[in-house]
This record gives structure tokens, C-alpha cells and sequence, in this order.
């Protein structure tokens, strides 16, 4: 996501070595940027423009999960799968990594080296400091249902071992994907059973928000982008994966829900007048702060997250006031997302755009969609049959302004690039 100043090619002809070194360099950067949450066009172009630095070519194939790279004059292949999604900080080092590489700044296995100690690289945080932040951003979500200050007290607490369990479980397979159902229904059924023999208002919201930062808000975002740019297999395996999660999570709420067998009363939304409406103010600004703890966010781009997450929140309850939620928060998002690209387009340091981007993300889309649509749901009759129309239509606003940042981003870039020759 840096500029796009490249050196003149190399004039020699790499030997063996270097040939073989340049294939493992380049598979090594797009498992990098695949496990960064890159597009896959983006991937595609970035790797393009390492090569024709070092004056090499090398075809790759990437895909959501792994990438194939292709010598075809030394008739040598090498594939590699993605792995997990980095940390914010993993984030900030590759892409600082792959800007040197395009300026062909590092010898191919200096770069193959860096890239692999990224990848290895333990969290700068300590699991304390990232379970405070995950209780920060649980602390976020409750301001801005505006639940009481008793509730959202509770959703701290809650919040607390399930950060714990999602930092130092080495779950893997089949368990691993069933994290964020598991996860959920835990959370609900125990909010659920207190609603029941204890004194505790607006319970669906509750139970959902300890565990809200499980939303996948990357695969989306990829997603989206991926199928803007008519690149349909990346982005309709990311998307089905990231619905997926959504509904797993959606089906461990509403049958904790039932098992619980909580009663329409029990059920009764009582957010809008639990507590003040200045608490929106601080809501964003907390959830921000907490995720740049529990992601590793880099100190230099903290002041970037936090305006970005309270811009847009602002800009979506602004919006809120003249039309519906879902097609406020679908435009408030795209106009964060081509924000993002304008920032990193202009700004010092050319910040991360999915550093920037992705915190905003995760705190508005519960908001006008996912598991409040879940709980309204609920809360209504108890039943799901209104879930898929208020998604849908939510998802639809929030794919579509997200596509025209997409598409109108490389213009931004384009004109920074004229103004600078």
C-alpha cells in the first residue's frame, strides 16, 4: 500500500541461485500478503511489481488459501498454503518489508528471511494487556447499544474469558471453526439463564457482545473487494466462509435462546432507555482504543484508528437521523474505506489501509446488520423470520457503497502518482 516508485529493472540475467532464490521471495510475499487479508488482484499486482524490479518473472497463482508460483524457464513450482489471519502489527511489518522489496532494496533471501521472521514473530502485547483491550472493546459495543451501566458491566466480565480462550486455546481442524459457535452459545446460554433467575434487562444484546470481535470482519471486506474486481473464486470462497461464521454464530444465539425458553418479556429490548445518549460519544473512541490493544495495533497508526472509528461512527448516527440503519451504516463504511485509501494515498508513513480500516469496520457492521438484526429478531416473536431480509438488505448496502470506494480508490492513487512525476 506504498507508493509506486520502482528502480529500473536489473540488466543482468539471474543464475540458478538467484532464480530459485526470487521463487521462494516471491511465494514467501503472497502467503504474506494472502494472511494479511489482501485482495487478491492487489496481491497479483504487488507481486508483478517485485519481479520487475529485480528484473525477473515469475507467473503466480493466488487464491484464498494458498499461492502458486511458476519459474517457467528454470521449470520450478512452488506452493504454499496461507495460514492464519496476521495481527495488526504482522500487518504494519509486511507491508513495510514488501515496500522495500519493490524498490528491490534487499537480496531475495534477505527478503525471504525478514518475511519469515514476520510470520514468527511472538505479539508485542502481553496476553494481559490484550485481554484488557478485548474488555475495552466489549465495553465499546455495550456503549453503543447504550446498555446500562450494570449490563455493561456484565458484558465485561463476560468478555473476559472468552478472551482468554481465544488467545491461548491452539485449537485447530474442525474445533477451531467451531470456535465461533461455540463461543456464542456459551455466552448466551450463561446471559440467558441469569435473564431468568436473576434481574437483568435486554439480554440478547448482552449475550452477543462479549463475543462480536469474532465477526469476520477481514474475509468480508476482502471479500467484497475481490468480487468488485470480477475476481469471482477468491471472492465468493471468502464470502460463503465469512457468512458462514456469521450464521454459525447467529444459530449458537437463538438456540441457547430457545433452550433457555425465555419469555417475550424477558426478551424485551430496553437499550433506548437504559442509558443517556452522550455514552455515544465515548463509545467509539473505547472500542478503538481496545482493539489497537488486543490486535497489536502499532502506536504510530493508533491516532489514525481512533478517527477513523469515530468519523465514521458519527457520520453513521448522522445518517441514522434521515434514513434506515442499514443504508447508513453501508455508506458510512464505503466512505471510511475510501478514506483509508486517500490516507495512505497522501499521508506520512502511508498508513495502512486495512489497519484503519478494518477496527471501523468490525464496530459498525453489528450495528446495521449481523447480530443486531439477530436480536431484533429475537427480541420481536422470537422468531428468525425477519433475519434474512433485514441481512440481506444490510449486507447488499454495505457490498455496494463498499464497491464504489473500491472503484473510485485507484483513481485517488492515480492522481497522486500524476502530481508526483
Amino acid at each position: 500500500m506504498h507508493g509506486d516508485a520502482r528502480p529500473e529493472p536489473a540488466a543482468t540475467e539471474p543464475d540458478g541461485s538467484q532464480a530459485l532464490g526470487m521463487l521462494e521471495l516471491i511465494t514467501a510475499a503472497g502467503k504474506a500478503l494472502n494472511r494479511c487479508s489482501y485482495p487478491v488482484p492487489r496481491i497479483t499486482k504487488v507481486i508483478n511489481e517485485i519481479c520487475d524490479a529485480y528484473g525477473y518473472e515469475i507467473t503466480t497463482e493466488v487464491f484464498a488459501t494458498y499461492v502458486i508460483a511458476v519459474d517457467r524457464n528454470a521449470g520450478q513450482v512452488e506452493v504454499a498454503n496461507t495460514g492464519d489471519t496476521y495481527r495488526f502489527d504482522q500487518i504494519a511489518d509486511t507491508e513495510d518489508l514488501i515496500h522495500r522489496l519493490r524498490n528491490a532494496e534487499l537480496a531475495p533471501e534477505d527478503g525471504v528471511r525478514g518475511l519469515q521472521a514476520i510470520a514468527d514473530s511472538a505479539p508485542p502485547n502481553r496476553p494481559l494487556v490484550r485481554i484488557i483491550g478485548y474488555v475495552l472493546m466489549a465495553l465499546g459495543f455495550a456503549l453503543c447499544f447504550r446498555m446500562s451501566w450494570a449490563a455493561s458491566l456484565t458484558a465485561v466480565l463476560i468478555a473476559v474469558p472468552a478472551a482468554a480462550v481465544l488467545l491461548w486455546s491452539n485449537l485447530q481442524g474442525t474445533l477451531a471453526a467451531l470456535m465461533p459457535f461455540l463461543l456464542t452459545f456459551v455466552s448466551a446460554l450463561g446471559i440467558t439463564l441469569w435473564a431468568v433467575h436473576g434481574d437483568i434487562g435486554d439480554p440478547v444484546r448482552l449475550a452477543v457482545i462479549p463475543v462480536l470481535a469474532l465477526i469476520p470482519g477481514a474475509a468480508l471486506t476482502t471479500a467484497i473487494i475481490e468480487i468488485t474486481t470480477a475476481d469471482m473464486i477468491a471472492g465468493s470462497t471468502r464470502l460463503i466462509y465469512a457468512l458462514m461464521v456469521l450464521m454459525s454464530m447467529a444459530f449458537g444465539l437463538a438456540l441457547a435462546i430457545d433452550l433457555v425458553g425465555l419469555s417475550n418479556n424477558d426478551l424485551q429490548d430496553l437499550t433506548p432507555t437504559q442509558a443517556p445518549v452522550w455514552v455515544l460519544w465515548f463509545a467509539a473512541p473505547v472500542f478503538a482504543l481496545g482493539n489497537s490493544l488486543y490486535t497489536c495495533t502499532p502506536l504510530r497508526f493508533w491516532g489514525w484508528v481512533v478517527t477513523f472509528a469515530f468519523g465514521t461512527y458519527s457520520l453513521s448516527l448522522g445518517l441514522q437521523k434521515v434514513m434506515l440503519p442499514a443504508f447508513a451504516g453501508g455508506i458510512a463504511i464505503g466512505v471510511a474505506l475510501l478514506a483509508a485509501w486517500v490516507v495512505n494515498a497522501y499521508a506520512k508513513g502511508h498508513p495502512s489501509v486495512l489497519v484503519m480500516f478494518l477496527p471501523t469496520f468490525w464496530l459498525l457492521v453489528p450495528g446495521s446488520m449481523g447480530f443486531v438484526a439477530v436480536s431484533g429478531a429475537i427480541t420481536e416473536d422470537r422468531q428468525l423470520d425477519s433475519l434474512g431480509n433485514n441481512a440481506a438488505l444490510s449486507l447488499m448496502s454495505i457490498a455496494m457503497c463498499m464497491m464504489i470506494a473500491s472503484v473510485l480508490a485507484p483513481y485517488v492513487a492515480r492522481r497522486r502518482k500524476a502530481r508526483a512525476d
